[in-house]
């Protein structure tokens, strides 16, 4: 028997309809451009992601690695993410959904895209600037978001822990790049596993993002 939103009841535990989470997913991924970053970045420097660490690898190892980052694999792992918080917390799904809907998913991307921008030789990022072009909805939901304890769990799920941190526009910079790198790197792994590369050069400096 459906119960509302979204959800199945079987047995004891209730279900996420599979539809629902896909919606979420597809928020996730809108909010988080990952797929986005990772090709733009790919496309500037041919030996991303191994960059000047690149000789310790064989060119089979490289091209199998950013063959394994395409934005349709790294999709992937973000749909992990939104189904791993659905097994979770299936009651708080429908809430999430229309929070991300509301406004929070296009705040988050624009500012996740300026940031990615600015990193891959783009001008420089001005936060303040980018949130005045938003709507009050819109605001109204990233604030939200970021700061209702209540969304915590959803925050972790995508990765953003501690994205309302920064107290001025250097610090927002330095926490989206931190952000930015945190996101590929879930990816990164999954990518370097199937291809038989060893993850020891990501503790390198400047590795993984574009210098």
């Amino acid at each position: 028997m459906a119960s509302v939103a979204g959800c199945a009841q079987v047995g004891t535990t209730t279900a996420v309809a599979p539809a629902r989470v896909d919606r979420l997913a597809a928020l996730f991924m809108q909010a988080l451009p990952v797929g986005w970053i990772v090709e733009r970045i790919a496309a500037q420097d041919p030996t991303w992601p191994f960059q000047q660490q690149a000789k310790r690898f064989t060119p089979a190892q490289l091209a199998c690695t950013r063959g394994e980052m395409t934005p349709g694999k790294v999709a992937v792992t973000q749909y992990k993410d939104a189904r791993e918080f659905a097994r979770r917390h299936p009651d708080r799904v429908e809430e999430s959904i229309r929070l991300l809907e509301g406004g929070a998913a296009d705040v988050i991307g624009v500012l996740i895209r300026a940031g990615a921008v600015e990193r891959v030789a783009g001008p420089p990022a001005n936060p303040r600037e980018l949130m005045g072009k938003m709507s009050a909805a819109q605001l109204r939901g990233f604030s939200e978001f970021i700061q209702d304890a209540q969304h915590a769990d959803l925050r972790r799920a995508m990765r953003l822990e501690g994205i309302a941190s920064a107290t001025n526009d250097q610090q927002a910079r330095q926490r989206g790049h931190s952000i930015g790198q945190s996101l590929i790197v879930g990816p990164l792994l999954t990518a370097m596993e199937r291809c038989g590369v060893q993850p020891s050069f990501l503790f390198d400096d400047k590795v993984g993002t574009p210098a």
